[in-house]
């Protein structure tokens, strides 16, 4: 048959192969080991990365090519002269977020006190560098020589006696001292209720946020800002107040939070080697003490670390970095190599103990090698799509992971190789399996107590059943015996369609029930101090959001009032979305609204393009009330043009990742119609761009992968309707995955797709281990062929299912939303893979595969 020779071929190497390791043990056995060695050394280059932006943002955002126009229109003024609400990135700062201990109004002249003290030590906290010490008056973003105030307390002219008798309108307030000064306190007070009968006047508030904006332009700026953050987290942690509480973060706090995530589960790590080898050893031991193979188990295990040992040594010789999404790799490893392990200890058990040790490694490597490599194919093929991802999260991740895939593949027919035949030629002498000693067969033990603790192996006589080793394992024989007679029986059939049906119509509405995006919520640890604070900032600062910029990128004619209509038009859409603040709001920033306003003043209603600019650069821009406005307009170099220009819009109501999703698009496509060139930003975006980046990026990939894994299917399982149905496999198993992901609370984010990523390959395994025991049966009998396929693999699935659960069910315990994201993923991958493989597959095999006759 035609679809069977690379099979042919594959089996004939690892039957040769199997033999050559039989003659040679120890080369295999210490080359492995010297290898695994030399790149662990590796390890000493390893560098992290933990910018958040740069590992859970698309490179290719559009957000960072708008980032890159706007910083280049406006470079002159940079972060040392500016307001903060013209920065073009999130930048260094530090935010607390207050509230009365008893729920109570925020607005008490005891509450203030208390703020007051606590705005004190924040600004004169120092840090020391290079032998000068600096405050925050000397790091702060500043505007004409001015550190940016905080609205709230600049309202209250720093003096808690003025809030009793000081009523606030809000959002807009404007000080009585000097009405060309209005604060803006949407975005520092929040919870606000109103005197009756008022729409503005604010009776009291819930809470108050401060924050402290940081220069951070040149590297030298960054690296004291990154200080003084640190001191800020000190003074914040240290304050205590019988009348308010506080939570506090700054703009490391994230990157911070993934690092000692990542610290705490390369611990777990532990842990989990010891309940795999646990496990693997108990799954290897029997009630023959010749048979057993705990030491086997144990180099098994062994031979996932050094593949994990070699990857992570390779990838920090050539200078990719360590990201905290990798930590979860060595799990995955460890479950992978374990699994290949019981597939090679079934094959082994299929042959006959009588055989020499290089016959029965020979059949046994030739009877697993397709089986070990498509699943190995598939999973390193699987990450290899998904390193094309424009994540850089998910890239590091797959590069790590398909790397330590290919070295635990080599190791297995390596090293763990080498270590069957010592085990082999230790059965073969009839030796015990922990001492290595010599021991009598149970029909020739001297007593009871040898026979419970010494005796195993061959009796001297011959055996009596040929073609499989001399006692059966139980649950082998379970499998042979009960189960799959139990459900080739027409009425488990029905059932299991039935329950078929059902699976996937829960998966396929779990699917419509995608939440697209990674919240910055779920990058901090669930009790860390930054969690705290982003609970808070969602509940309370959402009704007023970003102030989005609507940016004219190229030279155009203001003066002329039908361009002056169509920046209005442009701008006005802007306003009357549904995720925006109207213009009879007040709070969208229009220097040519107040400019026009100005022209009408001084008698100037149609002035010419000489008057327009003239006036504009050496009058409006320089009067105090407008002098922001400099901050948005950018002349030609011969300034008798605006070369570019920048409006401001006030967003509102963006409690979800979907709204700001929408706010996003619809703002851009606003900007992109305009009759002007325009476009809309905010330094939010770059993280919103992933809401839209990562569906088609995951589709993208699922179907590159699915496809891939069909055309693998179709080269290595010597028949095309097997190969059909292992990747009508995948893609049921994907679908589960993602349905019930969705159920259990989890996002399709750029952590979920570097899951899905491995799910798919993950699926292949099991299906393609029976799917291959089916056609390699051969009795001439589909339900025969059934059968057969589970005595011989159903073990092994079952041992390499538990050890993977085994082996990430620490991460269950984890105080880090990524590590529980990929123990949510594995044991749904894991489990649905064991159940296509142990019962759908084999019901659909008695359906549609058509079997030889003998």
């Amino acid at each position: 048959m035609a679809f069977d020779c690379i099979d042919k071929i594959v089996r004939l190497c690892f039957f040769n192969h199997g033999g050559f390791i039989a003659r040679h043990p120890i080369p295999f056995l210490l080359v492995p080991l010297l290898v695994a060695g030399a790149l662990g050394a590796g390890m000493v280059f390893l560098t992290e990365e933990q910018s958040v932006e740069n590992l859970f943002t698309p490179e290719n955002g559009q957000a960072k090519t708008d980032r890159n126009t706007v910083e280049t229109l406006f470079a002159e003024h940079g972060d040392n002269d500016t307001l903060v609400s013209r920065l073009t990135r999130l930048g260094r700062a530090g935010s607390v977020i207050i509230r009365h201990k008893d729920g109570q109004n925020i607005l008490t002249q005891a509450a203030m006190d208390d703020i007051l003290d606590l705005h004190e030590q924040i600004m004169t906290t120092s840090i020391k560098h290079e032998n000068k010490n600096y405050t925050f008056s000397d790091l702060c973003v500043k505007w004409n020589g001015v550190c940016n105030e905080n609205p709230i307390l600049a309202a209250y002219d720093y003096n808690s006696s003025k809030v009793p008798s000081t009523t606030l309108t809000f959002p807009l307030y404007t000080s009585p001292a000097d009405n060309t000064v209005t604060y803006f306190l949407g975005g520092g007070l929040a919870g606000v209720t109103f005197v009756s009968g008022s729409q503005d006047d604010v009776l009291s508030a819930e809470v108050i946020k401060l924050s402290y904006f940081l220069r951070y332009e040149d590297s030298v700026e960054d690296h004291q800002s990154a200080l003084w953050e640190e001191q800020f987290l000190e003074v914040a942690e240290a304050f205590t107040s019988s009348v308010i509480t506080v939570t506090r973060e700054v703009s490391s706090t994230l990157e911070s939070e993934l690092d000692k995530a990542s610290s705490s589960v390369v611990k777990d790590f532990s842990i989990t080697f010891t309940i795999v080898i646990t496990f693997s050893i108990c799954s290897c031991v029997m009630l023959d003490w010749v048979r057993s193979k705990p030491w086997l188990a144990a180099c098994g295990v062994l031979s996932a670390g050094l593949a994990v040992l070699s990857s992570f040594g390779l990838m920090s010789y050539i200078g990719v970095p360590y990201i905290n999404v990798v930590g979860s790799a060595p799990f995955l490893i460890l479950g992978i190599g374990v699994d290949d392990m019981f597939i090679m200890l079934a094959a082994w058990r299929q042959t006959d103990v009588r055989w020499p040790v290089e016959l029965r490694m020979r059949h046994a490597f030739s009877e697993a090698a397709m089986s070990i490599t498509i699943t190995s194919v598939t999973d390193s093929l699987a990450f290899g799509i998904g390193a094309i991802t424009f994540f850089r999260s998910v890239r590091i991740f797959c590069m790590y992971t398909g790397v330590a895939v290919i070295f635990a593949y080599a190791y297995q027919i390596t090293f763990f190789g080498a270590c069957m035949v010592l085990t082999g030629r230790r059965e073969a002498a009839n030796r015990h399996c922990m001492s290595c000693l010599k021991v009598r067969p149970k029909n020739e033990s001297k007593s009871t107590a040898y026979t419970i603790f010494c005796a195993g192996g061959s009796p001297h006589q011959p055996r009596v059943r040929e073609g499989g080793d001399t006692n059966d394992h139980a649950l082998m024989l379970f499998f042979k015996n009960y189960y799959g007679p139990f459900i080739t029986r027409w009425w488990v059939v029905i059932l299991t369609i039935l329950l078929f049906l059902g699976y996937l119509g829960t998966a396929i509405y779990g699917c419509t029930q995608v939440r697209e995006g990674l919240t910055l919520r779920n990058l901090a640890r669930d009790d860390s101090y930054a969690a705290h604070f982003l609970d808070d900032e969602s509940q309370f600062f959402t009704t007023y959001g970003l102030q989005v910029s609507l940016v004219f990128t190229e030279p155009i004619d203001v003066w002329n009032p039908v361009v002056q209509d169509l920046m209005e038009e442009t701008l006005a859409e802007m306003e009357e979305n549904e995720y925006a603040y109207g213009k009879d709001q007040n709070l969208t920033v229009s220097w040519l609204r107040d400019y026009l306003e100005f022209l009408q003043t001084i008698g100037l209603s149609n002035p010419t393009q000489t008057q327009f600019v003239d006036i504009l650069r050496e009058n409006f821009l320089k009067i105090p009330a407008y002098q922001k406005y400099s901050l948005d307009v950018v002349f030609s170099d011969n300034g008798t043009t605006v070369a570019a220009t920048r409006f401001f819009v006030t967003t509102k109501d963006l409690d979800s990742t979907d709204k700001e999703r929408f706010m996003m698009t619809d703002m851009r496509e606003i900007a992109e119609n305009s009759e002007l060139p325009a476009i809309a930003y905010h330094p939010a975006f770059i993280f919103f761009d992933q809401y839209i980046a990562i569906l088609p990026n995951t589709l993208q990939n699922m179907f590159i992968a699915v496809g891939a894994m069909f055309i693998v299917a179709l080269l290595m399982i010597p028949n095309p309707i097997c190969s059909l149905i292992v990747t009508l496999s995948v893609a049921s198993i994907v679908t589960g995955v993602v349905g019930f992901m969705t159920l259990w609370q989890v996002n399709l984010d750029s952590i979920a797709m570097t899951n899905l990523i491995l799910c798919i390959g993950f699926s292949v395994d099991f299906s393609a281990h029976i799917t291959y025991a089916y056609i390699a049966a051969n009795t001439g009998r589909r339900r025969s062929n059934v059968i057969y396929a589970l005595f011989s693999l159903g073990m092994p699935i079952v041992q390499g299912s538990l050890s993977t659960i085994l082996g990430v069910v620490v991460l269950a315990f984890t105080d880090s939303y990524i590590f529980r994201t990929f123990f949510k993923t594995m044991f749904l991958v894991i489990s649905l893979g064991a159940l296509h493989g142990l019962l759908f597959l084999p019901v659909m095999f008695l359906l549609t595969i058509p079997v030889k006759s003998r």
